[in-house]
């Protein structure tokens, strides 16, 4: 008889849950024949069937670590949980003893975020999200570090038992089970190499060595993975507090070290203290997308009680806000994209605080004070997702470097609305991916450039740019991240110091390119999604994809990088093989659930009203993009204007635009790399780019400007609101030009509304560059 499979999962057939016909008349006084014919019309239809009662059955096991334990290195304890008979629902929990010097991160996620696990002392209590049906089995791997006092010693047992399900009555295989290591903890031995570059003054690991899609990718927008707000203390806002700790981050897969960064977290929950930091969500307060009301400002209190002895990576004292005694740890915040913001609350780049009660000194005139009260952000604006990090002078390259960035949410009405009607992929369905690139020493510690590379007797030296070989998405290293087919958000950042990612999906070995669809940029949706398969991103920019994995089930997708470094010049090198072409794998294995797969609108939005200048007679703003070098004749990446050259951050401002008001800015690069743009204070559109040709200055200042052909108009995808643009140079600029040579470049232009009034600045946000020395400060004037 034909089997069903009620919604329980328990299996009912004919012939096992009732009486068979032969059994039925060894009990029964009426004939066969009559019986049958009872059933045959239905009449036992009014008989009670007999119910066999069917319960879960957990069972555990623990399996040796992989690889074998190392002091001071991260292995995998795989704990295995099965089920049989009926299903087991969720949530499915686990607690699982550490045996003494041996460690396991605060808080960690596997299997697609479905396990969720929080450590406290040698108790690691993990809690599985999905039912367990009759037959299946789920894995945990647990990462675990043994200290170094634990060398040569083979550790106490790992114990681990399931917790009881709703009507489980045999408990014999929840356990206890424990496992005791089959070989004792050894030396960490990882060979290093000399950087070919001269760059580092000790040994790197091996980029090469190191094994790509080993580790789970987090993701930030996970429950466990969000600030929770206090909303009790200003009533009507959300208040979060911000310290500033030393932690260990397993950013290296199993077999390699955890790695020492500086990590934002909630001093009232340790476990917050994470790289990157825990993601802040706020409800957009703009009147045009907040009719239901639920919108709210939010106070950020920035503490930094960071009680390092030094920085974890090189401060060079030779460049500007480094070279007067500032202390090395110090720190201001800065939420990137905030369009309408307090110049107090905008993190001006001199206002910082150092754990030993020193604040930043004013540098330029005028300049902003360190601000010790809590940070206002009024979320008015659309929904959108910007990024908080650290933007203090002379130090934001080392300082996000060294792990101080989170995400920050901004959802609105219409957001919402589509993600009710099923227009966008929400839930575990959308996941941030910030990009990153890093490099490590063979201790795991993060490796930055520190040696004097030109004989500039300054040692540790700024480097012109920062480029690491070892590709970091979320926090991990080349990760992977289990989907399944069906669509999926992607928010993208590019979060690295320097380098521009021109993104791409590659199916298989083969590499078969996966198309996307684009819907939002900086500011929040384009109007309407456009389709890609390719995507450049800039550092600093954002960008909001569809990957449809419907047709791709059992497939492993790469995310794939094409572009060279410095970007965009003529002699870009390309990405190495095997390094940098490659980010992170998106493995299609995971079981359709039972969520709906969401059907993307052809219009995202309102249509959004082009920018209009408020003065039509006024002359375009024009800014300069430049390259010189410093007294040490290192490169120096430098801003100013057109008229007046090159110009420091000490130089009088040369910015004044009004509050409230709309200008063109045009912005001239006459360097041979691209600089992403970003400016404070508001967004903008971008309008358009156009080659230039100019005599060169002494002072680095363009005069005869002509333009040998049309402008362009701006890329589809920078239709939407921008913070942050990219600004090309000419594939044909001069280096080596002096003053009198006709140069070429290119002119980038943008309309902007600067929405507040104060001190804000605007900068490339290349962070090398960014320190040293192409930031300006801008006066936005009532």
């Amino acid at each position: 008889m034909k089997r069903h499979t009620p919604p329980n999962g328990g299996i009912l057939t004919a012939d096992k849950e009732r009486p068979s016909l032969k059994s039925m008349a060894q009990i029964s006084p009426i004939p066969l024949t009559l019986l049958a014919c009872a059933l045959f019309f239905g009449l036992a239809h009014t008989a009670s069937a007999v119910v066999v009662v069917k319960r879960p059955d957990l069972s555990v096991a623990v399996l040796q670590p992989v690889p074998t334990l190392r002091a001071n290195a991260m292995s995998q304890v795989q704990v295995r949980v099965s089920n049989t008979v009926k299903v087991a629902n969720a949530p499915i929990n686990i607690t699982f003893t550490l045996p003494t010097n041996v460690t396991a991160p605060l808080k960690f996620s596997r299997d697609a975020d479905h396990w969720v696990c929080t450590t406290s002392g040698q108790i690691v209590s993990c809690a599985y999200d999905l039912p367990l049906y009759a037959g299946r089995v789920s894995n945990l791997r647990i990462p675990v570090t043994p200290v170094a006092s634990s060398l040569g010693t083979t550790p106490s047992p790992f114990i681990a038992s399931v917790a009881a399900a709703a009507t489980e009555t045999n408990l014999l295989n929840n356990g206890p089970v424990a496992m005791i290591p089959a070989v004792p903890v050894a030396a960490l031995a990882l060979t290093g190499i000399v950087d070919p570059t001269g760059t580092y003054s000790l040994p790197v690991l091996s980029p090469m060595k190191i094994p790509k899609y080993a580790l789970p990718l987090p993701n930030p927008t996970a429950p466990f993975f969000k600030h929770i707000p206090n909303t009790v203390s200003v009533p009507g806002t959300d208040s979060y507090t911000l310290d500033i700790r030393q932690v260990k981050a397993q950013i290296l897969p199993p077999g390699f070290p955890a790695t020492d960064v500086f990590a934002y977290g909630d001093p009232a929950r340790p476990d917050t203290f994470t790289y990157p930091a825990h993601t802040i969500v706020a409800r957009s307060t703009d009147v045009a997308v907040n009719a239901s009301g639920l919108g709210k400002p939010i106070k950020v209190q920035y503490l930094n009680t960071l009680t390092a002895t030094g920085h974890i990576v090189p401060v060079d004292h030779s460049i500007h806000g480094t070279d007067a005694g500032e202390p090395d740890i110090r720190s201001v915040g800065h939420l990137h994209g905030a369009k309408i913001i307090n110049e107090n609350s905008d993190g001006y780049s001199e206002a910082w605080h150092s754990p030993n009660g020193q604040n930043g000194i004013p540098m330029t005139v005028p300049s902003v004070p360190y601000n010790p009260n809590p940070f206002d952000y009024t979320n008015n604006q659309e929904g959108t997702m910007l990024w908080y990090h650290d933007h203090t002078l002379g130090m934001t390259r080392l300082n996000v470097y060294a792990g101080l960035a989170g995400l920050y949410m901004i959802r609105d009405d219409n957001e919402m609305a589509m993600i009710a009607n099923n227009q966008l992929p929400s839930g575990p369905h959308e996941v941030p991916l910030v990009l990153q690139d890093r490099m490590f020493h063979t201790d795991g510690s993060l490796a930055y450039p520190d040696v004097d590379v030109i004989g500039t007797g300054v040692t540790p030296s700024t480097v012109p740019e920062f480029f690491g070989d070892v590709m970091v998405v979320n926090g991990a290293a080349w990760p992977y991240l289990q989907v399944e087919p069906r669509k999926y958000r992607f928010r993208i950042l590019n979060g690295s110091n320097a380098r521009f990612y021109t993104l791409g999906l590659k199916a298989g070995a083969a590499g078969v390119p996966i198309p996307f669809q684009l819907i939002g940029s900086d500011g929040g949706f384009l109007n309407a999604p456009t389709t890609a398969t390719t995507l450049t991103v800039a550092p600093a920019e954002r960008y909001d994809i569809i990957v449809d994995f419907s047709a791709l089930k059992g497939k492993n997708i790469t995310l794939t990088n094409s572009a060279g470094t410095p970007f965009g010049g003529a002699g870009a090198a390309a990405p190495t093989i095997g390094l940098h072409d490659q980010l992170m794998q998106f493995k299609v294995n995971l079981p359709l659930s039972a969520a709906p797969v969401a059907t993307i609108p052809t219009t995202l939005r309102a249509p959004i009203a082009p920018l209009v200048q408020t003065d039509p007679l006024a002359a375009p703003h024009q800014v300069l993009l430049g390259e010189t070098v410093d007294q040490f004749n290192r490169i120096l990446p430098i801003l100013g204007t057109p008229s007046a050259g090159f110009l420091s951050w000490m130089d009088p401002v040369t910015e004044h635009p009004l509050n409230n008001t709309v200008e063109t800015w045009e912005i001239f690069n006459n360097s041979v790399d691209a600089h992403p743009v970003h400016l404070h204070d508001g967004d903008f559109q971008v309008i358009e780019r156009q080659p230039f040709n100019a005599v060169l200055g002494a002072k680095g200042e363009l005069t005869n400007i002509t333009y040998p052909a049309p402008a362009t108009p701006a890329l589809v995808i920078e239709k939407g609101w921008k913070d942050t643009v990219i600004a090309y140079p000419s594939l044909t600029s001069n280096p080596l030009a002096v003053a009198g040579d006709i140069v070429n470049g290119e002119v980038t232009r943008v309309r902007m509304k600067f929405e507040g009034f104060g001190q804000f600045v605007w900068h490339c946000h290349i962070t090398e560059h960014e320190d040293h020395d192409m930031m300006r400060p801008m006066s936005v004037l009532q």
